[in-house]
């Protein structure tokens, strides 16, 4: 029973011991798989962390720009980032595994232990971050300057499997850096040696820096005074007080140009000129004075000279005042001469210079004497030009030149001037043209013509005279003036002549000047170009030549003209532009005799009733109404045939003869 019994009991307990396990078994696994899926979730968690944590620091990696490189302690490199890549201009793929010294760094094979020394001592040093800095060479010649920070990267067992390097281009720093000490040593330099001395005083009036100028001139030592020696030190006891009657104002107004003497270590003394301002703090107070001193002594010795001298200065110039009135009288008294006696020759010049063109026409003159007249006539004309150049002369220097204001255009002007020497250049064949003659279309103006027509004869005139071959070219160029109403017109005369040489351009605008050349090479006064320098001078503008002895000269004027805003009808029909190259006439130099007495017989027959009107517009130039004139006469013939086509081309030379060949 008792065998039963315990039976039971023991089969109870392990009854009871199999169920509580089975329980705690079941709880444990279901507890193992909550904590399981929680392990997994937050394993999960950790690994999205890491990730996102990697990516951040592969963007950094990636996007920094700083050079990071990754090395193992044999020197092979592991990675480089894209900055590194484009820093060292290699590929990632080229770099790794190759030699961080020799292959990406570019050192020379005789320095590279060096470099490698160095880094190697990475490896016993126990700080976290070691930074160098050394050169690396970047292509072939570019050496660049880069610091570095190196951080050691350990496996679990405390050993060095890598360094990781982060290095920054410090090159233009480093230039700059050597420019500002440059800039540095240069400013102390100058301080040092400036040609003046400098110092400066504390509130108390030490001296707490001073240049080496100064301390030249005193005598002493820099340990001697810095520190040490107060501005009355330095002064004589009059300057002193001086200097303690005007301090009071300081800082507040600077010192300006006060003089002051001062005493050498020797005892000696010099006299200055000092300027001195003041320095404060951030909150106004008053700091210390920078002071610049000059040495005056010179100027002082040269002060009591001066003195000495200034009443003889002034009695000379006295004196001088009195030659000056005298000059100037007598220069008035020329001028008057001048003017009264050239307006006494002219009058009898004129006489001669009529006669000898009435002579000349003269059927009955005999052939022997006719010489002796063109002579006289051609010598009379250069004397009456002679004269006419120093009245001018006269009126300008005597003031008496009233500028006379007329409307008209540059095309007007330049038919006037083609006329006039046209023939002339044909005859010794020198092509003679305006250039760009587009440039003066429809340009029309006030101002004075006649002067203006004056400088450009007298400039055509010279380049007629000193050129023997080549060309003549007359050129004008319009800029826009301050004021909208005024252009700048340039007349350019350029010649191929036999020019001028360079140490006597400076003297040919004075009056009665030459060049040795020229006058060797033609008679004249020497008065043309000085005219025309004054004229231009008297209309506001400038004028200029450049010139080399053999190969021409080129004269250029500038002159501020008024433009015309209402241009009148009749100066718009008397400008169109009619030649403008001396080519043109020089086929019809020779006029044939049959035209001329063809068109003088028009002129004397019976049935034209305006003969001396026709006359008249051809010695006046106005074709436009002669042309109209023309057209009134009813009758057909074939001289009045040949004057029309000789007025509408313009052929001056025809014209001119036709002229001085008729009786009027």
């Amino acid at each position: 029973m008792m065998d039963q019994i315990l039976a039971i009991l023991i089969a109870s307990t392990l009854l009871f011991y199999a169920y509580f396990y089975h329980n705690a078994y079941r709880r444990e696994k279901k507890l193992r798989q909550i904590l399981f899926r929680k392990n997994l979730i937050n394993a999960e968690e950790i690994e999205r962390v890491i990730r996102e944590k990697e990516k951040q620091y592969q963007d950094i990696y990636d996007t920094a720009n700083s050079i990071i490189i990754r090395w193992s302690p044999d020197f092979r490199i592991h990675s480089v980032n894209p900055y590194a890549e484009e820093f060292f201009q290699m590929c990632k793929d080229q770099a790794e595994g190759k030699d961080l010294v020799l292959d990406l760094f570019r050192i020379p094979s005789e320095s590279s232990n060096e470099i490698k020394s160095l880094l190697w001592n990475i490896f016993h040093r126990p700080e976290q971050n070691i930074r160098q800095e050394f050169d690396v060479f970047v292509g072939v010649d570019d050496k660049r300057t880069v610091t570095w920070s190196n951080r050691i990267l350990k496996n679990e067992f405390g050993y060095p499997y890598e360094v990781l390097s982060i290095g920054i281009d410090i090159t233009n720093r480093k230039i700059a850096e050597e420019n500002l000490m440059k800039s540095y040593e240069r400013i102390l330099d100058l301080y040092n040696n400036a040609p003046c001395g400098y110092h400066s005083l504390d509130k108390d009036n030490i001296v707490v820096s001073i240049n080496d100028t100064e301390l030249e001139w005193l005598g002493y030592s820099r340990e001697e005074i810095v520190g040490n020696f107060r501005i009355n030190d330095l002064l004589t006891p009059s300057s002193f007080e001086k200097f303690q009657q005007i301090i009071h104002s300081f800082p507040y107004d600077p010192l300006t140009g006060v003089e002051l003497e001062f005493i050498r270590k020797d005892k000696s003394t010099f006299f200055v000129s000092l300027n001195s301002i003041p320095t404060f703090d951030k909150e106004g107070n008053f700091v210390i004075s920078k002071s610049t001193v000059f040495d005056i002594t010179d100027r002082k010795i040269a002060a009591d000279k001066l003195n000495d001298y200034s009443q003889k200065i002034q009695l000379q110039n006295k004196r001088l005042q009195k030659a000056v009135e005298a000059a100037i009288k007598a220069n008035q008294s020329k001028s008057v001469f001048f003017s009264k006696i050239t307006h006494e020759l002219r009058t009898p010049l004129h006489a001669v210079i009529g006669f000898s063109q009435i002579l000349e026409k003269d059927p009955n003159l005999p052939d022997h004497l006719k010489g002796y007249v063109n002579s006289l006539y051609e010598n009379g004309v250069h004397l009456l030009g002679m004269i006419n150049d120093i009245l001018d002369l006269s009126k300008i220097e005597a003031g008496k030149m009233t500028e006379i204001r007329e409307k008209f255009s540059l095309i007007q002007l330049w038919d006037t001037l083609f006329s006039m020497f046209s023939y002339r250049f044909a005859e010794k064949q020198i092509h003679f043209e305006l250039l760009n003659p587009e440039v003066i279309e429809n340009r029309y103006y006030e101002a004075d013509l006649q002067k203006i027509r004056q400088i450009l004869v007298n400039l055509l005139g010279n380049a007629l005279k000193f050129t023997n071959q080549g060309f003549v070219n007359l050129e004008f160029k319009i800029k826009y003036g301050l004021e909208p109403n005024i252009d700048l017109v340039l007349f350019i005369v350029t010649d191929s002549g036999i020019g001028i040489p360079r140490d006597e351009l400076h003297s040919i605008f004075e009056a009665f000047q030459q060049t040795e050349q020229g006058s060797s090479y033609q008679e004249g006064t020497g008065l043309g170009l000085s005219i025309s320098h004054q004229l231009v001078d008297f209309l506001g503008g400038t004028i200029h030549v450049e010139s080399e002895l053999g190969h021409g000269s080129k004269f250029i004027f500038e002159l501020p003209l008024l433009k015309l805003v209402d241009i009148p009808l009749d100066l718009i029909q008397k400008s169109k532009i009619g030649p403008t190259n001396s080519k043109e006439v020089w086929q019809i130099t020779k006029i044939d005799d049959k035209e001329k007495d063809y068109v003088q017989n028009f002129l004397n027959s019976k049935e034209n009733l305006y003969k001396n009107e026709i006359l008249q517009m051809i010695k006046i130039q106005n074709f436009g109404q002669l042309l109209q004139l023309l057209g009134k006469i009813p009758f057909e013939d074939k001289g009045k045939t040949i004057l029309l086509e000789k007025v509408k081309h313009k052929r001056y030379k025809f014209l001119i003869d036709l002229v001085q060949s008729t009786s009027t």
